[in-house]
């Protein structure tokens, strides 16, 4: 067992031996077939891995019900040799250390991030020791700095909406995506001008209660929620020798998810709302509001309130988060972490040496990620949310494909 193999690839838009790129409106280097000028030609991805001295990732969300953030990672080099330095004349990359130079970080072969530089942040030593810290951000930090024009809409699937919006000439996303049908349908209600892209998507994942993000292979993703229904464990973690060893788990039992009053509105008409009353009686009421939703009936709107009431009503403890050594591991139990992402589906396994029962067992959805990664360590921790703990029919399945008080229809 050994620490995994990681390496850091940074995109330039040239180096040594690659030519200039041609370069718009530049007087040398935007001439084309002029020897020493601009070539046509893309990124070329540069192996720094020998320059980092460590790493730390952070995506996802934090807490179930809020929106995923865009993906982070900061990188930090050795730049003694100053060949990072963006002023370094000297250096192979200049001029083209510049920000919005992509980057992908891989484990054991595996990307575990994909985004941008956003900042090139420079720590100069006296004793010539100097850093370089690349902070970088996926491409939800693009989306959240563009604007939509004011569009009218018909009624779309999810899934169907977020497609139009991408493909907006004023956004023309050319970015790799991954997009669901969704099972909710989206009203006819006109775009304003100037609403921002990233938050206009989000409240499309709202009014759906799915899951938008970015992979960790830079795919723009989007899971309608019945994509974490019935689910299938992708990775058991336990303590005992029979799953993925771990070296704490966090649980959380009380009332920062309990919401036992639900309102929710979209512009298809009336406010709805829907409550338990034997929670209120034990816990009083606790109120969750979406009154900006984008869904295309009242019925519709109605059904979502009482999807959330359902989840959200009464306490439920919870493992909300894992973290392992992955240097304790074997190279096939890394390999699986690795590739888990958001929605991925987890067994999490609590063993106790007194007290009733002797075990603790949940599925839990994967919904954050984040790697601290050194020369001798490499910690990767989870944020969970729970399951919804019901059955759903399931159209051809041997298990679920039968209509019952538990296979239930869903929402």
């Amino acid at each position: 067992m050994s620490v995994p193999t990681m390496q850091v690839l940074v995109g330039f838009q040239s180096t040594t031996g690659f030519g200039t790129p041609f370069q718009l409106n530049d007087a040398f280097y935007g001439v084309l077939d002029t020897a020493g000028r601009g070539t046509l030609g893309g990124v070329t991805f540069v192996d720094l891995t020998s320059l980092v001295e460590n790493v730390s990732i952070t995506r996802g969300r934090s807490r179930q019900l809020d929106q995923f953030n865009a993906g982070t990672a900061v990188i930090a080099f050795d730049n003694a040799s100053q060949i990072l330095n963006p002023s370094n004349t000297a250096s192979p990359y200049y001029p083209f250390v510049l920000p919005r130079c992509p980057v992908q970080i891989l484990a054991n072969g595996i990307p575990i991030y994909t985004g941008l530089v956003t900042d090139w942040n420079l720590d100069y030593d006296i004793a010539n020791q100097d850093m370089m810290y690349a902070s970088c951000s996926d491409q939800f930090t693009v989306l959240a700095n563009q604007q939509l024009n004011a569009v009218a809409t018909t009624v779309q699937a999810t899934g169907a909406r977020i497609n139009t919006v991408l493909d907006l000439p004023e956004i023309n996303y050319q970015g790799a995506r991954a997009i669901d049908t969704g099972s909710s349908t989206l009203g006819a209600f006109a775009i304003s001008q100037d609403t921002n892209c990233l938050n206009y998507l989000q409240l499309i994942n709202t009014s759906e209660q799915g899951y938008l993000f970015m992979s960790a292979n830079g795919t723009l993703t989007f899971k309608g929620r019945s994509s974490v229904l019935n689910p299938v464990a992708g990775a058991t973690f336990n303590t005992d020798g029979t799953g993925i060893r771990y070296q704490s788990l966090i649980n959380q039992f009380g009332d920062e998810l309990l919401y036992n009053y639900i309102v929710t509105k979209s512009d298809a008409g009336a406010v709805q709302t829907t409550s338990n009353a034997a929670s209120i009686a034990l816990y009083q009421a606790q109120q969750y509001s979406l009154t900006n939703l984008l869904n295309s009936t009242t019925t519709e709107v109605a059904g979502l309130g009482n999807y959330l009431l359902g989840k959200y009503q009464n306490p439920v403890l919870r493992f909300t988060g894992l973290s392992t050594e992955m240097s304790a591991l074997s190279a096939t139990d890394q390999n699986i972490i690795f590739n888990l992402d958001m929605t991925s589906i987890c067994t999490v396994v609590k063993n106790f040496t007194v007290g009733t029962p002797a075990t603790e067992t949940q599925t839990l959805i994967v919904s954050g990620i984040s790697h601290n990664i050194t020369p001798s360590s490499h910690i990767v921790s989870f944020v969970y949310e729970s399951t919804d703990g019901n059955a759903y029919f399931t159209l051809n399945d041997a298990i679920f494909g039968t209509l019952s008080t538990t296979n239930l229809l869903s929402f």
